[in-house]
């Protein structure tokens, strides 16, 4: 399974659920169509595409499927426009992330130092509402904009040192922003464009920021291959540098990165491997640490540790290692939020839906706002509201409330 969705179900996810609604097995289903078990496993996994019109029909007369679009996968270009409430906050970053504003600065006089306080200042904020704040998106989609507008207009003044870790961490915050909104082009180009600060700088450290961004943007796209492949390169290039805390931060929070795309592809040993190292090398510290706004740590390990199980389909590990392990309130929101739905998902793929709703009750408790614009929230409820399970449909009705589904 390629882990928690950002947004609709994949084929695989919904013909897992058909066939769950009709009580096939794996087996029963495979041999009405003529395939394998364990065909039929990596169909639903995400590993294999179906590519067989004459399998299509098959499958949905074996499960009563009237619309086989809900077989088909269509390009990406003509799937359907998002209508999540997310899109709207993301078309507020839209213009200050691929706008032309800093033209205005061309032929402006004047030393632009004298704002670099109050634009730091404002940026921290924004960093501040995203980690703690539990109404961070409205406030984030209202105070970020103009802060990356103003950093890229600074930069094009006065491109120093100061004024360009103001922008890159700008586009950095845009991009983690973004990614939860379902936004993930635009995701992508944020974190492209602080990486060509970057380059600019020549600050080996920011180059590695840069690329853990990158890497997560390349994740949003399901590009998974290219991500173990550039988290690595990254991870690489640091090898070479003296040891130090910041060294540690980076170069373990790329590694689980790496290993989140190495499962994605399929290359379940190398994630292993990845997150044995990892998290032997997280546990050493007695705290989490962040280097440019970038966590490692023993609660970001543990976090990336279920989030990878899911992306290489240990649903049960996943969940017994969620109802065994606690998240510190005092832990920025989004960590609290992916630990709690790493759960829930978890448990709603083993049909554990009791403990899933359980999960879902807590994530609301942190931020009530990333059931209504978190993509990925908003794909695990209406999994669940799907089941019909009577036993939790009144919490289901008080959470779809919460996301503006009811």
């Amino acid at each position: 399974m390629p882990g928690p969705r950002t947004g609709p179900l994949t084929i695989g996810e919904r013909l897992e659920l058909r066939r769950r609604q009709r009580d096939l097995s794996r087996r029963a289903l495979a041999e009405q169509v003529g395939r394998s078990e364990e065909w039929l496993r990596l169909v639903e996994s995400g590993y294999k595409p179906l590519d067989s019109i004459a399998v299509i029909f098959r499958l949905a007369e074996a499960l009563h499927i009237e619309d086989m679009g809900e077989l088909i996968a269509l390009p990406p270009q003509l799937a359907p426009a998002s209508v999540e409430a997310g899109d709207n906050l993301a078309e507020s970053l839209k213009h200050s992330i691929i706008g032309h504003s800093p033209i205005r600065g061309h032929g402006h006089t004047g030393a632009a130092t004298e704002s670099i306080r109050d634009l730091t200042e404002r940026l921290h904020r924004c960093q501040r509402i995203w980690e703690h704040s539990p109404t961070r998106y409205t406030e984030l989609a209202e105070s970020l904009p103009p802060v990356v507008t103003d950093a890229r207009l600074l930069y094009s003044l006065s491109p120093d040192d100061e004024a360009g870790e103001i922008l890159l961490l700008s586009y950095h915050l845009s991009r983690r922003f973004l990614t939860r909104v379902g936004s993930h082009h635009l995701a992508f180009t944020a974190a492209d464009r602080a990486t060509m600060v970057a380059e600019q700088r020549q600050n080996p450290w920011q180059l590695a920021a840069c690329a853990w961004h990158t890497g997560n943007g390349m994740l949003g796209l399901s590009q998974a291959r290219e991500c173990y492949d550039y988290a690595m390169a990254a991870a690489q290039r640091l090898t070479e540098a003296a040891d130090s805390v910041d060294k540690t931060v980076l170069v373990g929070a790329l590694r689980l990165l790496a290993a989140k795309g190495a499962a994605a592809a399929g290359n379940i040993a190398e994630s292993d491997r990845l997150t044995v190292a990892a998290t032997h090398e997280a546990n050493r510290f007695d705290r989490d640490h962040a280097v440019y706004g970038i966590p490692f740590g023993p609660t970001e390990s543990l976090i990336a540790r279920l989030e990878i199980m899911l992306w290489g389909g240990h649903c049960d590990q996943a969940a017994e290692l969620a109802a065994h392990q606690h998240v510190p309130d005092a832990h920025p929101v989004g960590g609290r939020m992916r630990f709690h739905l790493a759960g829930a998902y978890a448990c709603a793929r083993r049909n554990d839906y009791a403990g899933a709703s359980s999960a879902l009750g807590k994530a609301v408790d942190v931020c009530p706002e990333d059931f209504r614009y978190g993509s990925g929230t908003q794909s695990t409820l209406q999994y669940l509201i799907k089941q019909d399970n009577r036993l939790i449909r009144p919490e289901l009705h008080e959470l779809a409330r919460v996301a503006g589904l009811r």
